[in-house]
């Protein structure tokens, strides 16, 4: 679009507007001190909230922040099917108001449910577009079998039907894209976009070796209307499915886990694809990286590809075997999180070119443990801050009433690597019981005021079946003007 003095007027405002929305949202809190590593206690109750739909499971799998204090969250509803015989999991969003309640102008009372025929069908990965339309990456079942699923909702939470595979009357809203074929699985899992908007979606799909299927890294890239971009992979396929990671043996599943992005959920400015996963039962972790158009990018590490192995040096533990969540810094640098041997959350940060940054933690590597040495805290997600600290959650091990169960785990370390004595306990924890049940957190994301919101699922005492769970903690009041002041006002 051509800026004229009209459209730079009408970002002013709506830069005015959004400051002046944030600090209404923050008058109310005034009392209430900004300690780093407590609940924000104007959220749901007491600082967290869980969300029971139709008194079936639930989950949230991703979480995304709007510069207004609005959030989405998108996992799977189990709700009525598609023909009304009978109910389901769904791929679902719901949108939520700042205070926690659900959103009623989005959906049905807050919440967007689609189902494809009765099957299982299951959202992943989320992204707010600038226009406050919604991306949603899953699978979805036609028939018995998955395949890849890319949604797009309007910012009302109805489908976009100007978007998507061709339908009566217009286009469906949604597209699949099957990899494996009819009788195989193929699990969308990861999104995002390219700044021309094209649209990557990484997940799994299985390939035939020794007479068994195993699981295979797989890329596809669609055009920001929802349509297969053959030119991508170089194969006129529009998707690339990767060789496995551990080449001594054919006969593994490889899982990926991250695309990496920078603190507001973008790709790099060259647009490359960097992946992150692990090796099934083998004790290794890998990174690829892709270029834009989804070819093996040999400045990474020569290869494309880094592989971080478990194991010991001089009784020090070294490498990863399992990795979780992948972020880019300002400096362009790989910030990672996953678990090893010593069964907590391990940091690594690798240097642009795939080699292991020594200046990080202590010889590069973190180690911050909750639970006992014989218990594993598990991490699933990690952000970064905008003064550049590390944000991770996921799930450890406690025994609130005597009885072990996982509760929510964030830890924070500083931008240097170490852990960050301001934040929870003095050594960078904060575990939070979001229900009296097991509980996951499955999603993180830093809201644009600096806050954290951590998403998943928790028990349903009652029921019991699992529900969608969120809570909202104090991070650093830094991220006001981190993306700039042409944001549009959602």
């Amino acid at each position: 679009m051509k800026h004229t003095k009209t459209t730079h007027g009408l970002h002013r405002y709506r830069s005015a507007l959004a400051a002046a929305a944030l600090c209404l949202a923050a008058a109310p809190v005034m009392a209430q001190q900004w300690v780093p590593g407590t609940l924000d206690q104007t959220f749901g109750s007491v600082g967290k909230l869980t969300t029971d739909f139709f008194g079936a499971p639930d989950e949230i799998n991703a979480v995304a922040a709007m510069w207004d204090g609005r959030f989405v969250a998108a996992g799977t509803v189990t709700g009525r099917n598609l023909t009304g015989t009978g109910s389901s999991p769904n791929l679902a969003v719901a949108r939520y108001l700042p205070n926690g309640t659900l959103d009623p102008t989005f959906g049905t009372n807050g919440l967007a449910m689609f189902d494809r025929s009765g099957n299982v069908d299951e959202g992943f990965a989320v992204k707010v577009l600038p226009d406050r339309s919604v991306l949603v990456a899953g699978s979805q079942a036609p028939t018995a079998y998955q395949d890849f699923a890319l949604v797009k909702l309007r910012p009302d939470g109805s489908l976009d039907t100007s978007f998507g595979a061709a339908g009566v009357g217009g286009r469906t809203g949604s597209v699949l894209l099957d990899v494996g074929g009819p009788s195989q699985h193929d699990e969308g899992r990861l999104l995002a976009v390219q700044s021309n908007g094209k649209i990557i979606v990484a997940g799994h799909t299985t390939v035939p070796v020794g007479g068994f299927r195993y699981r295979r890294t797989t890329v596809a890239r669609f055009s920001a209307d929802g349509v297969l971009d053959t030119s991508f992979g170089g194969n006129n396929t529009g998707y690339v499915v990767l060789d496995g990671a551990y080449p001594a043996d054919a006969q593994t599943g490889d899982y990926v886990t991250a695309i990496a992005t920078n603190q507001r959920g973008d790709l790099p400015a060259n647009d490359s694809i960097t992946l992150a996963g692990y090796t099934a039962n083998r004790n290794n972790a890998y990174v690829v990286r892709l270029t834009r158009d989804g070819v093996l990018d040999t400045t990474f590490n020569g290869t494309g590809r880094v592989n971080l192995v478990a194991g010991t040096s001089s009784g020090v533990q070294t490498g990863l075997s399992d990795l979780r969540a992948a972020r880019i810094d300002d400096a362009g640098r790989l910030v990672l999180v996953g678990t090893s041997n010593d069964r907590g959350f391990t940091f690594l940060r690798l240097l642009a070119n795939g080699s292991l940054d020594t200046t990080f933690g202590m010889n590069g590597r973190t180690l911050v443990k909750l639970s006992t040495v014989s218990q594993y805290d598990e991490p699933r997600a990690l952000a970064l801050q905008g003064n550049g600290k590390i944000v991770a959650s996921g799930y450890a091990t406690t025994t609130p009433s005597g009885a072990p169960q996982p509760d929510f785990f964030i830890v924070r370390l500083s931008a240097d690597g170490l852990p960050d004595q301001g934040f929870g306990d003095g050594q960078g924890r904060m575990t939070v019981g979001v229900s009296a049940g097991t509980e996951q957190s499955r999603s993180l994301a830093v809201e644009p005021s600096g806050k954290l919101l951590v998403a998943g699922l928790a028990l349903n005492a009652s029921g019991p079946h699992d529900d969608f769970a969120v809570l909202r903690a104090y991070g650093d009041p830094d991220r006001i003007f981190a993306d700039g002041l042409e944001q549009p006002l959602f």
